[in-house]
């Protein structure tokens, strides 16, 4: 195989999944800084439940995911909302209250102050995707630079 082919190949594959984690991870950075921006009423909420979700596998088993539903009121109108945003183990208990920020524009907008899943999966998204480019760029250059070497046996 033409090393050129392979240097496309093998550090594209590798460019391609960091540019996609990296995308993914500002996505969710900006859209929780776009919340903190946007969500400026305060409120208090409780938890009223706990959801679980089995996510299947491949092989044939699955994990488990446990999602906060959360009520809250704004004036008279009431909110249940499930957090998009579940964990093996959930930091909330049913009946827990929590502090929520909400969109005066749209009440449906919302955070929890102490949440830090969403940032902390974001963050995680970023740093995949750095590390896969660093990978892409650093194997191009090492695949480059011995193409020229002979090997002898």
């Amino acid at each position: 195989m033409n090393t050129l082919v392979f240097v496309i190949m093998f550090s594209g594959i590798w460019a391609l999944i960091g540019v996609i984690f990296f995308v993914i991870g500002i996505a969710l950075l900006n859209n929780r800084k776009k919340k903190e921006i946007n969500c400026t009423s305060k409120t208090y909420g409780k938890v009223t439940d706990l959801v679980r979700h089995e996510n299947y596998n491949e092989d044939g088993g699955y994990s488990t995911s446990w999602h906060p539903v959360i009520e809250y009121n704004v004036g008279e109108l009431k909110f249940i909302k499930e957090s998009v945003y579940g964990s093996s183990q959930s930091k909330y208990a049913i009946g827990q209250d929590v502090e929520i920020y909400y969109n005066p524009e749209d009440y449906n907008e919302y955070y929890i102050v102490g949440d830090t899943l969403p940032k902390t999966l974001a963050t995680i998204f970023t740093i995949v995707g750095i590390g896969a480019i660093i990978i892409a760029v650093f194997s191009a250059i090492l695949i480059l630079l011995n193409k020229n070497e002979k090997i002898y046996y």
